[in-house]
């Protein structure tokens, strides 16, 4: 017989250790990419975004959806309130909500807000300057920490009451 039909030890030595080679590739590739527990993955960082995103649209909604519950939130200790709320109708925002957010301990809003300490709340007017109210920067939470890994940020108009003064809440946060 002939030796160009023959498959020959060396040939298949070859051919697995190229196989071999391929397939560890792939691994390393899909590893290195598709883990959620590697911070370098890019899984990682779109479900780290999309939880710091979603956190975020939670607490932006929940000040500038409801009126609170009980919507005297702010003359009652902070174990009695069930949710925070800045507004006064469907439309426009208490100025005595918002200057009481303002006061309310952190630990509180922080809990209420079911966030750690990595938020920023802050009222501006449509020109980019802070919303004050009787001399109080209306504004809660932490610094801004812009060394984090993910930032997400929140932004919601309304009017403030009474009247036809359009305002902007930025809900900041950050892992």
């Amino acid at each position: 017989m002939d030796k160009k039909g023959q498959i020959f030890t060396i040939d298949l030595l070859i051919s697995l250790f190229i196989f071999l080679l391929l397939f560890t590739t792939v691994l390393l590739f899909l590893y290195s990419n598709a883990d959620i527990d590697n911070s370098y993955s890019s899984y990682y960082s779109q479900i780290t975004s999309n939880y710091i995103n979603n956190i975020a649209v939670q607490g932006a909604s929940s000040l500038i959806g409801s009126e609170g519950y009980p919507s005297n939130w702010y003359s009652i200790s902070c174990n009695q309130i069930k949710q925070v709320g800045v507004m006064q109708n469907n439309l426009e925002v208490s100025p005595t909500k918002l200057y009481n957010l303002t006061t309310l301990p952190l630990s509180c809003l922080s809990s209420l807000l079911k966030t750690g300490d990595s938020f920023n709340i802050t009222f501006y007017y449509l020109n980019g300057s802070i919303l004050k109210l009787g001399g109080k920067a209306i504004t809660a939470g932490f610094p801004i920490d812009y060394s984090s890994n993910y930032i997400a940020s929140i932004q919601r108009f309304t009017v403030l009451y009474p009247g036809n003064e359009i305002i902007r809440l930025s809900y900041t946060e950050w892992s």
